[in-house]
């Protein structure tokens, strides 16, 4: 029995139909094939997949979703999907391409060529308070002042010295992620900051670059590495398809029910 519904992986330009091969998310255990749906140069990435299932965001699904991906941006470039665009019928996307067709293609050009690469510093210290009590002098100076008299301090003072903290930590995070952001500048397409996750968490960056000047890009993450202290840890990896830098939303009408 035909399966009406289309799981959709990304965006790419194609010519012609392409045909992937059984590498798609599976349905009833088995993976599904991975094929174009055209409407002219511009081809949606689908595979079959029955609107009637509920689709979770298990290591069975995100698997072959985050593969696809990752094998075709090796041989072209992909606008990636979000996890779980699933359309009604192949109707749909060809009305979602139609409708979106200029736009498809400013955003395969601006992505063109160009791969996302993240990075991620932190401080691998055993405890962050006292890592920035050294380093800064003014906090240092209050929290000598609060528990170096014979009384204890009172919830307020707990209060305030907590909001001393977190200020000297975002001031930290700022100074740093800025520092960063203007060494890999010259070395990027474009730079996107993250918000920390991680109390430990210095700054969280990800980078459009474009693939002629990877090696480039990694010696200066080296370098900028070497360049500070021996309690920031750097954590980069990639190359992945520039899921953070999309900035087109192809709305499906199964989407918008």
């Amino acid at each position: 029995m035909a399966i009406a519904g289309r799981y959709l992986y990304g965006l790419i330009r194609a010519t012609e139909d392409r045909d992937f091969g059984p590498v798609g998310l599976p349905i009833v255990g088995a993976p599904t094939p991975v094929h174009t749906i055209r409407v002219g140069d511009i081809g949606a990435v689908v595979s079959n997949f029955p609107t009637k299932d509920r689709l979770l965001p298990l290591r069975r699904n995100l698997e072959p979703h985050n593969r696809v991906i990752r094998d075709i941006m090796n041989e072209t470039t992909i606008i990636p999907m979000a996890f779980g665009q699933v359309a009604r019928t192949e109707a749909e996307v060809v009305k979602a391409l139609k409708g979106n067709l200029k736009t498809i293609d400013a955003e395969l050009t601006r992505l063109d060529g160009k791969v996302e690469m993240t990075l991620r510093v932190l401080w691998d210290v055993p405890n962050i308070f006292e890592y920035l009590v050294a380093e800064d002098p003014v906090l240092a100076l209050a929290r000598d002042e609060m528990f170096g008299r014979s009384s204890r301090p009172t919830q307020a003072e707990m209060i305030d010295m907590g909001k001393m903290f977190e200020e000297r930590l975002a001031f930290a995070r700022k100074r740093d992620t800025r520092r960063l952001v203007q060494i890999f500048k010259p070395h990027a397409a474009e730079v996107k900051e993250n918000d920390p996750k991680d109390e430990k968490m210095v700054a969280h960056l990800s980078f459009l670059v474009r693939r002629d000047q990877m090696q480039t890009f990694e010696e200066t993450l080296f370098q900028a590495a070497s360049s500070f202290p021996d309690a920031y840890v750097f954590d980069y990896n990639g190359p992945w398809a520039p899921f953070s830098f999309v900035e087109i939303d192809l709305r499906l009408d199964s989407a918008q029910a």
